[in-house]
């Protein structure tokens, strides 16, 4: 049998099963060659509850610290990226969603990643509650990445917030202390 025969044979039967074998390629933003020019440390030790009665009622968002500011010390026009790192100790019944919600100069961060409001969901909760059982505390990490542009003011405003949506009736999510650390990057 011919080379070319074996190369068909060979090439048809490889064409046929890479794909069943090509993992599925992730949506990803690299940022690279910037670097970090301030850090903000934030810490609250006020416990904090957003809360809210009914079938799938979504709770109105409530700050966990009080508005954030930083400096972003490129030119008018020019951009920062922003990488807010959070933790929370938060406690939370059954049938919940949970969600934190980061805004940079009241827009979400991008690329985030957050829904197109802001919100980061840390927790859902699908299990019947215990209401015998002690609450426990749970330590919820989160980060975002956000661009900040330099156009009225170099003065950035960070808020970050928390929120519950019920999955059956009504939420209630505490948040004890929490930290956020605010990290500035310039290319």
């Amino acid at each position: 049998m011919s080379l070319t025969y074996w190369f068909t044979r060979i090439t048809g039967l490889a064409l046929a099963v890479v794909p069943l074998f090509t993992p599925a390629a992730n949506a990803q933003i690299v940022i690279s060659n910037e670097h970090l020019v301030s850090t903000t440390l934030v810490v609250n030790y006020k416990g904090i509850n957003a809360s809210c009665q009914g079938n799938y009622c979504i709770a109105t968002p409530v700050p966990m610290f009080k508005p954030t500011h930083v400096t972003c010390p490129a030119a008018m026009g020019k951009t920062c990226t922003l990488h807010i790192a959070l933790d929370a100790k938060t406690e939370t019944p059954a049938f919940t969603e949970d969600r934190f919600q980061f805004l940079l100069d009241g827009k979400r961060p991008v690329p985030g990643p957050t829904d197109g409001d802001g919100f980061y969901i840390f927790a859902t909760h699908d299990s019947q509650y215990d209401s015998s059982s002690p609450a426990e505390r749970q330590s919820q990490p989160a980060s975002v990445v956000g661009k900040v542009t330099n156009s009225q003011s170099k003065n950035h405003k960070i808020e970050v917030s928390v929120a519950c949506t019920a999955i059956n009736y009504g939420c209630s999510l505490t948040v004890h202390w929490s930290t956020m650390r605010i990290d500035v990057f310039e290319p």
